[in-house]
C-alpha cells in the first residue's frame, strides 16, 4: 500500500485578456522627469502647474521663480517637508528640484553612517557594494511613496553629458546626472521624461520642452498625447503650453494654451 501523501494540485493561473491603449488624458498623478542644463526653464515650467510645491533643494535656484517655493536646507529638513506636502490635500503636484542634490546628500549620510566622507571612499571593514546596495534601496522607496501619493511628482535633473576616453569611445553614456543605478530606476518608473533646452531665434530666447527620444533616445513617454512631440514653452504660462499638448490650455475649458513646434 502506498502510504507516501501528494502534494496537492497547483492552482492555475488564470491568464487575463487582452484590453486596448489606456486613454489617460491630461495627467493628475505620476511621475514626470524633466531633465536639462542649468537655465533651461525646467524650475519655472515645473512651478507653473496648478497647487504646486517646489522643494528647492538647490540654494537660490528657485529665487527668480513665481510660485510655493520652498528652500532646503538639509536631507532631513526635506524629508520633513516631503512629509508635509504629501499630507496637503491642496497640493496637487510636487517638484523636487533637484534630483542631483538629492542623491548626493543620501549618498552622503550612506556613507557618513559608516565613518565615510563619502560613499566612493573605500576603508577596511565596509563593504562598498553593500553602500549602493542600501542607497539603491532608498531609491525603491522613494519611487515607491510618488507612486502611491496620488499626486503629480516633477522631479527635476541636470543633463550628465556622455565621457570619452582619448580613443573617443564611451567610457559613461549621457543621462541623468544621478549616481550609481539611481538615475537608470527613476527613468525607468517615470511616466514622462522630458529634455527642456533653449535656443537663441534674432535677439529672443526660446525655451522648448521635448519627449523626442533624440540621437540616444534618452526621452519619451509611456503617455501618448506627449510621446515623441516637441512644444515651445510660452513665457508667461509655460504650463499652457503643456497642457496643450493633451487638448486644454490647462484651465479646464479643453482649449489649446500652447504652440506646438
Amino acid at each position: 500500500m502506498d502510504t507516501q501523501t501528494q502534494d496537492p494540485p497547483v492552482a492555475q493561473r488564470k491568464l487575463v485578456a487582452p484590453r486596448g491603449k489606456k486613454s489617460v488624458g491630461l495627467p493628475s498623478s505620476g511621475m514626470l522627469l524633466l531633465v536639462g542644463h542649468p537655465k533651461s526653464g525646467k524650475t519655472t515650467l515645473a512651478a507653473a502647474f496648478p497647487d504646486s510645491y517646489v522643494l528647492e533643494l538647490e540654494q537660490g535656484g528657485g529665487d527668480h521663480v513665481a510660485g510655493r517655493i520652498d528652500d532646503i536646507a538639509n536631507l532631513e529638513d526635506f524629508r520633513s517637508a516631503f512629509e508635509a506636502a504629501l499630507a496637503d490635500e491642496s497640493i496637487r503636484t510636487i517638484v523636487v528640484d533637484t534630483i542631483d542634490v538629492l542623491t548626493e546628500w543620501l549618498c552622503d549620510e550612506i556613507a557618513g553612517a559608516r565613518g565615510l566622507s563619502k560613499i566612493t571612499e573605500r576603508k577596511p571593514g565596509v563593504d562598498g557594494f553593500e553602500m549602493w546596495g542600501e542607497m539603491s534601496e532608498r531609491i525603491d522607496g522613494f519611487i515607491k511613496a510618488i507612486k502611491s501619493s496620488g499626486k503629480m511628482f516633477i522631479l527635476l535633473a541636470h543633463c550628465r553629458e556622455p565621457k570619452l576616453d582619448d580613443k573617443n569611445q564611451l567610457i559613461t553614456p549621457a543621462g541623468i546626472n544621478a549616481p550609481g543605478k539611481a538615475g537608470s530606476k527613476l527613468a525607468a518608473a517615470a511616466d514622462m521624461i522630458g529634455y527642456t533646452y533653449k535656443k537663441q531665434v534674432g535677439a529672443a530666447t526660446e525655451y522648448n520642452l521635448t519627449f523626442q527620444g533624440g540621437p540616444l533616445g534618452l526621452w519619451g513617454s509611456r503617455i501618448e498625447e506627449v510621446n515623441d512631440k516637441t512644444v515651445r514653452l510660452g513665457k508667461d504660462n509655460p504650463y499652457a503650453s503643456f497642457a496643450a499638448l493633451f487638448g486644454t490650455n490647462g484651465n479646464g475649458n479643453g482649449k489649446k494654451g500652447g504652440k506646438k513646434s
